[in-house]
């Protein structure tokens, strides 16, 4: 997948390592929680998690309040041949009368409008059924208050930490790549 060509710093736009989403969708695909499934990939940027999961045997929506990436990706897809569906929406009010079973994000970190990942987690998990995959910056009481949310809308969660890297990507960064921590979020819908 290509990188966006015009990444907006105020919707915290970044690219997610490809090996962090083939991690993450192999993962789901060996649970069950992709092959034949519903999978929205919310705030999709360019639409990796959508096109793994795709190419994997699901049905897939990606979610995306920027225009100028929703349009990238459905030129992606188009030239690799993948059927998916666009929505042109922001995650905070989007909502869909029948649930996904699978959804997937890399939200924003909430670096430059705080709280902004709980916004996409509280979507997230609102638009599940069954199991939800969120990426978030790894930090002990951010944990605490994640979990919490998740287990009030009635899920478990468990918890990956891994390394993250992001490339030198704004005008303004120094390095060539920037590595820090992340938690991978497995929240799994109590029945």
């Amino acid at each position: 997948m290509p990188p966006h060509p015009n990444p907006k710093i105020f919707l915290e736009q970044y690219l997610t390592p490809p090996e962090v989403v083939a991690d993450i969708v192999w993962l789901a695909f060996l649970r069950g929680e992709i092959k034949g499934k519903r999978v929205a990939d919310l705030g999709c940027g360019t639409g990796r998690f959508c096109a793994a999961a795709s190419f994997l045997g699901a049905y897939c929506a990606c979610i995306e309040i920027d225009n100028d990436s929703i349009t990238l990706a459905k030129k992606v897809f188009k030239d690799l041949g993948i059927d998916a569906d666009f929505i042109n929406a922001d995650v905070e009010y989007f909502y869909s009368q029948s649930k996904f079973d699978t959804v997937i994000e890399n939200p924003p970190f909430g670096v430059k409008r705080k709280g902004y990942d709980l916004i996409f987690l509280n979507s997230a998990l609102d638009l599940s059924n069954d199991v939800v995959y969120s990426i978030h910056k790894s930090n002990e009481k951010s944990e605490k208050i994640i979990k919490n949310i998740a287990r009030k809308k009635g899920f478990s969660s468990e918890v990956i930490t891994t390394n993250f890297e992001i490339g030198y990507y704004y005008p303004w960064h120094r390095n060539e790549i920037h590595k820090f921590l992340v938690d991978i979020y497995l929240f799994k819908k109590i029945t």
